[in-house]
């Protein structure tokens, strides 16, 4: 895949801001079990949040092929005019998916990827070769699933897809490193490790499209991704707020949740500033990465904002009910992350709070649960030109949930409504 270097809307400079803090919370010297979780969260991330990934040169040489697959297959995948046809798509998938097959038993000796992946799974320091090597599969798994973008209703439509034996190998090794059950990818694997170092989309479902897509889909990776930088800060300010609260300071509890608040509020305005239709297109994003993003298969669904670490780490920390089940959150929430977001939910600081009558650092807590439901609203109404937008090829999805009865754009809006009224009744 081509990185891109001369387009005009690649950053050419990495944010060190990364790095940093996330070195801040590793050196912290706190013993708190909150500080604990946090630290290996920055650990499940190859030493950073959001994660540092690196790729196919840092493998050992018989997963290396599964990098070259990808670059063999990454130009057939999208189309820029959809076929209405339902035979002639479902002549472009089957193609895609024996040729994809055809390149898998022509590079991958499946013998040598497990005796590999045995070995490889005990070497703890190489967390960032095995995120690359996540990344990697789960892209070569949905353009399997989905055998061309725009992605269309004869796929959608399928109960069941044969995914072949050297996509299914390799992913239970992943799914047993990362403590997930999920078939598809996750906000983890596709969006916080598809962004190199260098500030670029490692993998792309855009390969040979105009640069509007291409700059849609590293927008929409790149927004999220930011977004967790900027908020890493808040994570530890939470951390150490419990702490506070647990040695009994309740002013130095208040004086961290105010410095969070005014955190999450800078990151909510470049959010917003950047989540437009300049950055990342409604059309654009609508054809090309949402729809790629799903599964939709066996009650299964791919990436949806609710994965966001950010919104399950507010959610967890105010004591936002009802929580995840363990066995929904598992599907697509590595276990570093769950763990950090029970940690939090286990405390739960507003009662703690309340309980000891800490009237000042309540306060801080309710302007925070104020700025989650903002987000929420905000968040929600800007999606809805997104969502909303009609693709004649397939059938309407929107995050969370594979596919909608929806077949107008006033039914969509409708479930988007009643999707925030939901989410808002919750943030309380």
């Amino acid at each position: 895949m081509l990185s891109w270097l001369s387009s005009t809307w690649a950053s050419s400079s990495n944010d060190c801001r990364l790095v940093n803090h996330s070195t801040k919370i590793l050196q912290d010297p706190s013993n708190h079990p909150a500080m604990k979780c946090l630290r290996d969260l920055i650990l499940g991330g190859g030493g950073t949040w959001p994660p540092t990934a690196t790729y196919d040169d840092t493998w050992p040489a018989p997963l290396r092929a599964y990098d070259s697959v990808f670059r063999a297959m990454e130009r057939f995948l999208p189309v820029e005019e959809s076929s209405l046809d339902p035979s002639r798509n479902r002549q472009i998938i089957d193609a895609f998916r024996a040729r994809m097959r055809q390149e898998l038993v022509q590079r991958v000796c499946i013998p040598e990827v497990v005796q590999t992946l045995e070995e490889w799974q005990s070497q703890s320091d190489a967390q960032s070769a095995w995120l690359g090597f996540f990344t990697c599969v789960s892209f070569l798994r949905h353009a399997y699933r989905w055998g061309v973008t725009p992605i269309v209703s004869v796929a959608q439509t399928e109960t069941s897809v044969d995914i072949p034996p050297e996509l299914n190998v390799p992913w239970a090794a992943i799914q047993r490193r990362f403590g997930i059950s999920s078939p598809s990818g996750c906000m983890t694997s596709i969006c916080y490790s598809n962004l190199t170092s260098e500030d670029h989309l490692q993998y792309s479902i855009t390969s040979g499209m105009p640069e509007l897509h291409r700059s849609t889909e590293y927008w929409n990776t790149k927004l999220v991704t930011d977004m967790e930088v900027k908020i890493l800060p808040v994570y530890h300010l939470f951390a150490q707020a419990i702490a506070c609260i647990d040695m009994g300071d309740p002013d130095g509890a208040q004086k961290t949740l105010h410095l969070a608040n005014d955190t999450l509020r800078d990151a909510m305005k470049y959010f917003f500033n950047t989540m437009v239709e300049a950055k990342i297109s409604h059309t654009v994003w609508m054809a090309y990465v949402q729809g790629f993003q799903g599964w939709a298969l066996e009650s299964v669904d791919g990436i949806s904002g609710g994965q966001s670490l950010i919104f399950r780490t507010l959610d967890s920390f105010l004591g936002v009910r009802p929580w995840p089940t363990e066995e929904k959150e598992r599907l697509h929430i590595p276990e570093s992350q769950r763990s950090w977001l029970n940690c939090l939910r286990n405390y739960d600081i507003r009662a703690v709070a309340k309980d000891r009558c800490y009237d000042e650092v309540t306060a801080e807590l309710d302007d925070l649960v104020k700025q989650l439901r903002l987000w929420r609203m905000g968040h929600m109404r800007r999606m809805q030109p997104y969502e909303s937008v009609h693709r004649p090829e397939r059938k309407t999805m929107t995050a969370g949930i594979s596919v909608v009865d929806a077949s107008n754009e006033e039914q969509m809006i409708s479930h988007l409504k009643q999707e925030l009224g939901r989410r808002l009744a919750q943030t309380v």
